[in-house]
Formats: C-alpha cells, sequence, structure tokens
C-alpha cells in the first residue's frame, strides 16, 4: 500500500512541473506571435500535450490526497455511518469505472503505439500515441489508489 501511495505523490508532484513548462512555451508564443509576427505550429499542440500528461498521471495523486472535487452539502448532513457508507459505494463505483476505461483503452493505447498514430496537424505530433497509453496508465494508477483507500476506509470503521 506504502508503493502505490509513493508512486501516486512521487508521479503528480513530478508531472505538476509540466504546467510550467506549459506557461513558458505558452509565453514563448505570445511574444513570437505578437511581437515578432512569427508563430509557431508547435506550441499550442506541445502546450496541450504537456498539460494533458500531467492531468492523466496526476489522478492517482489526487486520489490519495483525497482532494478530488466533491459535493459535501448532502453528505455532511448525513449520519456518520450512512456517509461512511457513501463515501466506500463511491470508491467502489470508481474502481469499476476506471477499470473499464482502462480496459477499454488498452487495445487502442497499443494500436497507437503500433503505428506511432500522429495527429495530423501542422506539426504532426505523435500526441495520441503518447497519450492514448497514458490513458491507460492513469485509470490503472487510479484504480490502484482506490484499492488502497477502500482498504483504509474499510479498516476505518
Amino acid at each position: 500500500m506504502n508503493l502505490i501511495d509513493r508512486l501516486n505523490r512521487f508521479l503528480g508532484e513530478a508531472v505538476s512541473y509540466l504546467y510550467l513548462v506549459a506557461v513558458a512555451v505558452t509565453g514563448y508564443e505570445v511574444v513570437m506571435r505578437y511581437l515578432f509576427n512569427a508563430p509557431t505550429s508547435w506550441a499550442f499542440e506541445l502546450t496541450i500535450l504537456l498539460c494533458a500528461i500531467a492531468y492523466l498521471l496526476s489522478g492517482g495523486y489526487v486520489t490519495q490526497a483525497n482532494a478530488h472535487i466533491r459535493i459535501t452539502s448532502i453528505s455532511d448532513r448525513l449520519p456518520k455511518s450512512f456517509a461512511w457508507g457513501l463515501e466506500l459505494f463511491g470508491m467502489i463505483v470508481g474502481v469499476f469505472a476506471l477499470g473499464v476505461l482502462a480496459w477499454a483503452g488498452f487495445k487502442p493505447a497499443l494500436f497507437a503505439i503500433e503505428i506511432v498514430e500522429r495527429t495530423g496537424s501542422a506539426w504532426n505530433s505523435p500526441m495520441p500515441a503518447i497519450l492514448k497509453p497514458l490513458i491507460v496508465v492513469g485509470s490503472a494508477l487510479i484504480v490502484a489508489q482506490l484499492l488502497v483507500q477502500i482498504v483504509r476506509h474499510l479498516r476505518s470503521r
């Protein structure tokens, strides 16, 4: 359990810097486009790629930190035992939903890697070949973290 916690924490903290790189790339594009009238063909797509990688690989960290957005106006008013069960139910639904996503995305991810799928844009980056496998990896990391959270939740009772 601690291994999954450490892995997700490490990945979440490591990929957070990709957002800063995306800001720098966007800043560069703004300067090139509006000051030098020389826009790039790659900055927008690279920014999307960097942010998508950070988003996909930080889900386990957010799950581990229990920091997902949630509406607590209802659960805060419920009896503690019912709120406990509702939280457990939510984690179980998450395991199944993200497990299905990982399972359904596995073949398309392998195919995207196999053919080095590209965007078809002016820059023609291999973004699909990078992001499709990361959808599977990110989903699997969240599922693993949810399973750890479920065990902890059951022990807390």
